[in-house]
């Protein structure tokens, strides 16, 4: 819960608001999406159970719709899932859409995409992340601070609940200018 940035609550609700006169179709859904990912970030904060991926795709989506109606044609969306049946720690793979937004798409003038694959491997079931947004130098996610001084606690928390809950594992693979 501690992780809902309140900028996000402010610029959705103003995004509603502006919708509710020019388009209220989008703006009742857009309400339904802040609903579904309100209460999958509050239902989820302390489960130390795994989910239905369905679960996290659930409000992977209700996410990206909401920044689909905030940032429009500068943020573009690809859903490539070839596997469903398996499940995940809550909280482990949406925080990773919501960084390649943030801290990829957003930072590119030009907007970018957004890709979620997930598929099946002999012994194991994967999930990426995709962007083509800014990039960054991976080691410095993995140095204690980042250029705020606050670290990557995300990151580290994301790593935590897959390693810990799952048995699995994160890799993240980046490159200025590449994303």
């Amino acid at each position: 819960a501690s992780q809902i940035r309140p900028h996000f609550i402010y610029n959705t609700l103003n995004s509603i608001r502006a919708l509710i006169r020019v388009d209220p179709e989008t703006a009742m859904r857009t309400v339904n999406d802040f609903s579904t990912y309100l209460r999958s970030n509050l239902d989820h904060v302390v489960d130390r159970e795994m989910i239905p991926f369905s679960d996290e795709l659930r409000h992977i989506q209700a996410y990206l719709n909401i920044e689909q109606v905030r940032f429009e044609e500068r943020l573009q969306v690809e859903m490539d899932i070839r596997a469903k049946s398996f499940r995940v720690p809550p909280l482990s793979i949406q925080p990773l859409v919501e960084n390649a937004v943030k801290h990829g798409i957003c930072r590119k003038m030009s907007g970018g995409t957004v890709t979620v694959r997930s598929y099946e491997e002999k012994d194991a079931c994967v999930v990426e992340v995709l962007d083509d947004g800014v990039g960054f130098d991976v080691s410095a996610a993995e140095s204690p601070e980042n250029e705020d001084g606050l670290g990557h606690v995300g990151l580290k928390n994301i790593c935590f609940r897959v390693r810990e809950i799952a048995g699995g594992s994160l890799s993240v693979e980046s490159q200025p200018g590449v994303g």
